[in-house]
């Protein structure tokens, strides 16, 4: 998926919690090699990651696994705020042009290797690289260079200040990689290079195992910097669905749960309250339904107002999560800093969705209960997304239902998570998706919605902005967002970046959902961010 800095403590929540050194898809034999329980922490995950490579990944479900095996200059703390990593200490200058971080000279790599400032200097550089095909050049947007001073001074040069950047630097997306190991390999081939499937990094866990549909394992690093772990093996498991894996929680098979779906809420809180601790966290992410703005239908804006208003937003949330949700109106949460107030609801209802779609030139209902317009077209196209979630069929069910109860017809295609990504959202190929975002500390959200994180000169994607939203007005806003230090002339602007994706639309802006985790008592030291559990290398198992 798409993340930022915090991305890492979300995905624990997104992934409904969450095995072989190579991405075959079947396992070499049927011998079965998992590991015994004992001092092991064990979590479940829907789907196959898409890399291990760190500033390759765009999916909560790698990035898990990648923050556990690689470290980066900074990280975030149990409040969200940034703290030192691999950088000790770090300065900025006055003019926020130029950014100095001063690296730890205890790090080492998986494979003995020491760390230096080349190694970053390296990562930065695979972004900046003309080749570099991934989504992160959008973070480095006013990065001008990079430079490794010295072996522990690493310098970045903008070409003007970027309020966002510290927390990309603070997130796994810039774990920090191997130049001994990819130097001599052409950036356009690293994601695929045989260490991105078998990976090296310097963070808290090795790399032991992936067994593509069964598990990933990994191993303490015994040597880890910041002291080794306790808990030396984490096993995660892959299931079909949430419903098989909340089974295998249930009968004592895993540790951890993300979220618990709200129809067994109460069941498993009463069923295991002996064995397990519940705790109700909010969500710093926000689901939504993504619309290609270049679309024939979705192009025209009067179309997506209408199509806000035929939603029942509420009846969706009570509904399908039982209450544990809020309706947002904009791309973030209310409880941000960022968040405008003054955002729209769209609460006309049918009448008001016809009144708009008539308006639109979809004025005829055809015998089969769907619009056309003049040309005789019809008010049809087809969502594309994930398999493997109850909740999500359900609520796609009820979103296609209202449309059709005013004349739009929507036909829903879910697939495996990889499959979705490679094929249609890394791709900027389809009508339209729903997914999540897990948001950033930062309220910046150039990478999904401004010009320059669209289709790049050569028409290759260049960033988030799938659904192609093009605006000059917007992107002057998040540009002043991002070179501002000050946090209330950055509210300013942000309520009007708000807004004016509230009156653009490029998303179906749907919900955001609390979430009931369950972390099993024989976990201990366990750290929590007011989002959920965080740094198991500091955590212990009682035995």
């Amino acid at each position: 998926m798409k993340k930022y800095s915090i991305v890492i403590i979300t995905a624990l929540i997104i992934l409904l919690v969450f095995a072989g050194c190579t991405k075959s898809t079947t396992p070499t034999d049927n011998k079965d090699t998992t590991p015994k329980y004992g001092n092991m922490y064990r979590i479940g995950s829907i789907g196959e990651p898409t890399t291990f490579s760190p500033v390759f990944a765009t999916d909560a479900r790698s990035s898990f696994i990648i923050n556990l095996l690689f470290d980066s200059l900074l990280d975030t703390d149990e409040n969200l705020e940034i703290k030192a990593q691999i950088a000790k200490t770090w300065d900025i200058s006055e003019d926020g042009l130029e950014l100095t971080f001063y690296l730890r000279d205890d790090v080492y790599f998986h494979d003995g290797e020491k760390l230096n400032a080349d190694d970053v200097e390296f990562t930065y550089n695979v972004v900046l690289h003309d080749d570099y095909a991934g989504v992160r050049k959008e973070d480095l947007k006013f990065v001008d260079s990079v430079e490794a001073v010295d072996d522990h001074t690493f310098k970045i040069y903008m070409t003007k200040p970027d309020a966002a950047l510290m927390f990309s630097v603070a997130s796994s997306s810039f774990g920090i990689m191997p130049k001994h190991i990819f130097e001599d390999t052409a950036i356009a081939e690293i994601k695929e290079h045989e260490n991105s499937w078998d990976p090296i990094g310097t963070g808290p866990y090795k790399f032991k195992e992936y067994t593509s549909g069964q598990r990933i394992v990994l191993e303490a690093n015994e040597d880890y910097y910041d002291g080794a772990p306790q808990i030396k093996t984490i096993l995660e498991k892959v299931y079909q669905d949430s419903q098989v894996m909340l089974a295998a929680f249930e009968n004592g098979d895993l540790d951890y749960f993300g979220s618990i779906p709200k129809d067994d809420v109460d069941r498993v809180q009463e069923t295991l309250k002996d064995e397990m601790q519940f705790k109700r966290t909010p969500a710093l992410q926000y689901n939504y339904i993504g619309l290609k703005q270049t679309h024939p239908i979705f192009k025209n804006k009067t179309v997506r107002h209408a199509m806000m208003h035929a939603l029942d937003r509420k009846i969706i949330i009570d509904t399908i999560f039982r209450g544990y949700g809020t309706m947002i109106n904009s791309a973030g949460v209310p409880f941000q800093w960022s968040y405008s107030p003054k955002a729209k609801l769209y609460d006309g209802g049918s009448a008001e969705a016809i009144r708009l779609l008539e308006q639109a030139g979809w004025s005829t209902v055809g015998d089969d209960g769907i619009r056309v317009n003049e040309s005789g077209e019809r008010f049809s196209f087809t969502l594309v997304t994930g398999s493997g979630n109850e909740e999500r069929s359900n609520m796609l069910a009820m979103i296609k239902q209202q449309w059709k109860e005013v004349g739009i017809e929507m036909e829903v295609e879910e697939m495996e998570t990889s499959v979705l990504f490679e094929k249609y959202l890394d791709a900027f190929n389809f009508d339209a998706y729903f997914w999540g975002w897990n948001l950033g500390l930062d309220p910046d959200c150039s990478s999904m919605f401004h010009s320059s994180s669209g289709r790049d000169k050569d028409g290759n994607p260049a960033g988030f902005n799938d659904v192609e939203i093009y605006n000059e007005e917007l992107d002057s806003l998040l540009d002043q967002g991002r070179s501002i230090y000050d946090i209330e002339e950055r509210k300013v602007i942000y309520h009007q970046v708000q807004e004016l994706l509230n009156e653009e639309l490029p998303y179906i802006f749907l919900y955001t959902t609390d979430s009931v985790q369950a972390m099993h008592k024989r976990i201990n030291n366990d750290v929590w961010s007011p989002l959920g559990p965080m740094w198991i290398h500091k955590w212990s198992i009682e035995e």
